[in-house]
């Protein structure tokens, strides 16, 4: 009999990931999916940094800026979005 692997909760992942994007996007110019893989423990499904990526976005706190090579042997070094700190609403 296999030993069950241990699961993440998933809306927790989620959760401490889009703490970390915000902190990316405080702390750095731009970011992409590669420095939030570099800051945060391995999910248990690939989707989820895109998943945390797109609630960030959608909560107001990322913008897209651009696209650059990702650096992740797994993402075959695919293009990758490269994000930045939303800026205000200018009144």
């Amino acid at each position: 009999m296999r030993a069950m692997a241990f699961e993440q909760d998933k809306d927790e992942w989620l959760e401490d990931a889009v703490a970390t994007i915000v902190g990316l996007a405080n702390s750095q110019e731009t970011f992409s999916a590669d420095d939030l893989r570099r800051e945060m423990r391995e999910p248990d499904e690939p989707s989820w940094p895109g998943r945390a990526i797109i609630a960030a976005k959608k909560a107001g706190h990322i913008e897209p800026v651009g696209y650059q090579t990702s650096h992740a042997a797994a993402r075959k070094y695919g293009a990758t979005r490269v994000w930045k700190k939303k800026e205000e609403a200018r009144s």
